[in-house]
C-alpha cells in the first residue's frame, strides 16, 4: 500500500502536470483502506472531468486503483499508457485552467467558435422529433466506412468472426452485453466526430461540451442456448427530484433493424415523467414498473448516432436477427451539468 497523504489539494500535480489527479487518487486508495473521506460536490465534479478529459473510463480506473493500489508515480504511469504514451498539451491546458477556475487558452476558444459556427447538424424536423420523442437520430454521424473499421476492431478485440456465428457465443462477453472495450484509435475518432459534437452543442446550446469514454456492446442473435443479456428498460440516473436535463448516445456500427437487437426507448417519457412518479402508488418502486409494452425500438444504419433524453426509459431489445448488434456508447456534457447525488 502506497503512503496516502491525509490532505491532498487539486491544485497538486505530478510528472504530468495535471490538476486534480492527484487528489482524485489519495481519496480512491483512502477508501479503499476504509478511511474517511470527506468529498464535496466539487469533487464529485472534478473527478468526472478529469477521467473524461483524460479519456480515462469510471470503472476500469477504480477498478485498476482498487485492485493494484498503485503508487502515484505508477498511476500516472497507467494513465499515459491509456493515452497511448502521450497526453496532448491542449487537452492538460483546458482541464488545468477550467480546474483552476482561469480562461481558456486561446487555441481552446477558437476551437469553440469554430464548432459554434459550424453549420447546424440538427434541423428543424430533427429537432421537432427531440422536443415530441425525447430522441434523435444523427445521420451518417460518422462515414460508413469508419463505422466498419470500428466494427472490424470490436471483432478483433472479442476474437470473434463476423463469419463463424458459433463463436459469437463460445464466451462471455462482458457485463452482459456490454464490453470493456475504449482505448482502440477509432473508437477515439468516433468520440471527436465534428456532426455527433455539433448535435450535442445544439442540444445542449453551448459548444463548451466534455466527452465521456464509454463501452462498447456486442448484442447477438438468441438461439436455443442463448438468451438476451440485457440491459432491459431503465434509467441511468436517479428518480429522485430534482431533475436535470441530460443526454445519452448510442453509435451503431453495423446496420440494426427493429428486431436485430436495437436500442430502444418509450418516445415522450421526457414529458411526463414527474407527474407519472407521483401517480404511483405509494410504496411503488418506479425501477420495477413495467413499461416494456410502450417502448420502441429504434432502426438506423452503420454510422448513424442515437441521442436520448436521459429521463426516458430505455436499453436494449432481444435479438431476434440473424446478426449482432454492434454499438459504442458515446455522451457529452457541459461543465455545468447537474445530478441528483441521492439515488431513488
Amino acid at each position: 500500500m502506497p503512503f496516502l497523504p491525509t490532505d491532498v489539494s487539486s491544485a497538486e500535480t505530478g510528472r504530468l502536470g495535471i490538476r486534480h489527479l492527484k487528489r482524485f487518487w489519495a481519496q480512491s486508495l483512502a477508501r479503499r483502506a476504509g478511511r474517511p473521506v470527506e468529498s464535496h460536490e466539487r469533487d464529485w465534479r472534478f473527478d468526472k472531468l478529469v477521467l473524461n478529459g483524460l479519456g480515462l473510463p469510471l470503472q476500469e480506473t477504480l477498478r485498476h486503483l482498487m485492485m493494484v493500489a498503485p503508487d502515484f508515480d505508477a498511476f500516472e504511469s497507467w494513465v499515459l499508457s491509456k493515452n497511448n504514451g502521450r497526453i496532448a498539451p491542449h487537452q492538460i491546458e483546458r482541464l488545468n485552467s477550467l480546474l483552476a477556475g482561469q480562461p481558456y487558452p486561446e487555441a481552446t476558444l477558437a476551437y469553440l467558435r469554430d464548432l459554434e459556427a459550424a453549420e447546424d447538424v440538427l434541423g428543424p424536423e430533427d429537432l421537432r422529433c427531440w422536443d415530441e420523442n425525447g430522441y434523435v437520430i444523427v445521420r451518417e454521424a460518422v462515414s460508413r466506412q469508419q463505422a466498419q473499421a470500428t466494427e472490424t476492431a470490436v471483432w478483433e478485440a472479442l476474437g470473434m468472426s463476423p463469419d463463424n456465428p458459433a463463436s459469437w457465443y463460445e464466451k462471455p462477453i462482458g457485463q452482459g452485453i456490454m464490453m470493456d472495450f475504449y482505448h482502440h484509435p477509432t473508437l477515439l475518432a468516433n468520440r471527436r466526430s465534428p456532426r455527433i459534437q455539433k448535435a450535442f452543442a445544439q442540444l445542449w446550446r453551448t459548444a463548451d461540451l466534455w466527452a465521456t469514454t464509454d463501452r462498447t456492446s456486442f448484442n447477438p442473435p438468441e438461439t436455443a442456448g442463448y438468451c438476451f443479456q440485457g440491459p432491459h428498460l431503465h434509467w441511468d440516473m436517479s428518480l429522485q427530484p430534482p431533475f436535470h436535463f441530460g443526454t445519452q448516445g448510442l453509435l451503431y456500427l453495423c446496420d440494426t433493424t427493429a428486431e436485430q437487437g436495437a436500442f430502444c426507448c418509450v418516445p415522450g417519457f421526457h414529458r411526463r415523467l414527474a407527474t407519472w412518479l407521483e401517480s404511483l402508488p405509494a410504496g411503488t418502486n418506479p425501477r420495477e414498473v413495467d413499461l416494456s409494452g410502450q417502448a420502441v425500438p429504434i432502426a438506423a444504419r452503420a454510422g448513424d448516432f442515437v441521442i436520448w433524453h436521459q429521463f426516458l426509459p430505455h436499453g436494449s431489445s432481444p435479438n431476434r436477427g440473424s446478426y449482432p448488434r454492434i454499438g459504442q456508447y458515446l455522451n457529452m456534457y457541459p461543465v455545468e451539468f447537474k445530478e441528483t447525488i441521492e439515488w431513488r
